[in-house]
């Protein structure tokens, strides 16, 4: 049923704008034959509806020259080009035109159609038949002048709606080209470190890189995955880096809550973690830290990182402005801007990200 009147109201197939504009305008002839019909009474008081519905059609070409010719002509080729003022001039001479209609047909066609009906005609002075034509035209027309800008108003936000989706699209996709290659050069230069220290572990490194590959190059281009998905890929980055630092790296990782059928926007969480790598644990002397609690509750995830960080460095070192970091708030903001809270604090010793994101707010759906 919604998709018939839809269509009846919105297509611009032929069949359907035929019926529309006759609904419309059987509507009006109808509505407008009712309401002056108590004008039409013979001396016992009886209501003559035959004359009342037939001059209500006898002036519906009337209304509808002027509608149509606001409708298309003074909306498309001046008001909605920005030509106001001609525009505005073109509407008061169809306005105008329209209502000296209404003294002529008065006098050519009202005049013999009650004559042949047999129902009383009393002459009207051409100003008051104008102004009676002026109200029952400009009535009729601003009617329709109304359905056709509210229809063009629904258009024009669908059209913006579309193009800010694609936009949103465009950005999404460039924001996670700049954060692939930046992330696979960081990992690349652990495994490279590794290879420098001819260390057994660099075949383990490999192999979790091939599955972080893996995972850039086909899950990662989809609009959300499985959230479990994501805290295994984390999982296999911490375990390649704890490879790479070996007994010089402490990490707690707490893991809760109910990961079935909750799902989130890719490479959300992970670029936190390596950002905590790259800028605190991989540049600390001492013993080198990293504390991760990730809790979900119901559609709610709740994502914590503490790192320690070197006690004199250049804060410019950790700071969370990085492509990384810089790059994944923008996909927050523009993913779930209404269904985020991200908080990144710093001090002498520790670097802390607190995200919370409501999984289902995200913008962009799997349809």
């Amino acid at each position: 049923m919604n998709t018939f009147f839809s269509k009846l109201a919105l297509s611009n197939d032929t069949q359907s704008k035929l019926a529309r504009h006759t609904l419309f305008w059987f509507v009006c002839w109808a509505f407008q034959g009712f309401i002056y019909s108590f004008l039409y009474t013979d001396n016992a008081g009886n209501v003559k509806y035959l004359i009342a519905y037939g001059e209500s059609l006898i002036f519906l070409p009337q209304h509808m020259f002027l509608a149509y010719g606001i409708i298309y002509l003074m909306l498309p080729q001046y008001l909605l080009k920005g030509k106001y003022w001609a525009g505005f001039a073109g509407v008061l001479l169809f306005i105008s035109a329209a209502a000296l209609f209404s003294p002529l047909v008065q006098m050519l066609v009202i005049h013999p159609f009650r004559d042949a009906v047999g129902f009383p005609y009393y002459p009207k002075n051409i100003f008051i038949a104008f102004l009676g034509g002026l109200r029952g035209s400009m009535t009729v027309a601003g009617f329709a002048v109304a359905i056709k800008l509210l229809k063009h108003w629904y258009f024009k936000n669908t059209e913006n709606q579309i193009l800010e989706k694609e936009k949103l699209r465009a950005e999404l996709e460039l924001l996670k080209g700049q954060l692939h290659p930046h992330f696979m050069f960081n990992t690349l230069n652990g495994i490279y470190s590794l290879a420098l220290k001819e260390s057994q572990r660099t075949a383990d490194a490999i192999l979790n890189l091939s599955n972080l590959m893996r995972y850039m190059m086909s899950e990662s281009g989809q609009t959300i995955i499985s959230l479990s998905h994501e805290i295994e890929i984390i999982r296999t980055y911490i375990l390649m880096e704890q490879n790479r630092f070996g007994d010089r790296l402490d990490v707690a990782l707490n893991i809760q809550g109910n990961m079935n059928d909750k799902f989130i926007a890719p490479l959300i969480l992970l670029p936190f973690v390596e950002n905590g790598f790259k800028h605190g644990t991989s540049k600390m002397s001492e013993q080198a830290w990293m504390s991760l609690e990730l809790l979900v509750k119901d559609s709610e995830l709740k994502f914590k990182l503490i790192n320690g960080k070197p006690t004199h460095s250049d804060k410019s070192t950790v700071s969370p402005s990085g492509i990384g970091l810089a790059n994944v708030q923008k996909r927050l903001g523009l993913l779930y801007p209404q269904g985020h809270e991200l908080r990144i604090t710093e001090d002498d010793s520790t670097f802390i990200v607190s995200l919370m994101v409501q999984l289902q707010k995200i913008q962009i759906t799997t349809a």
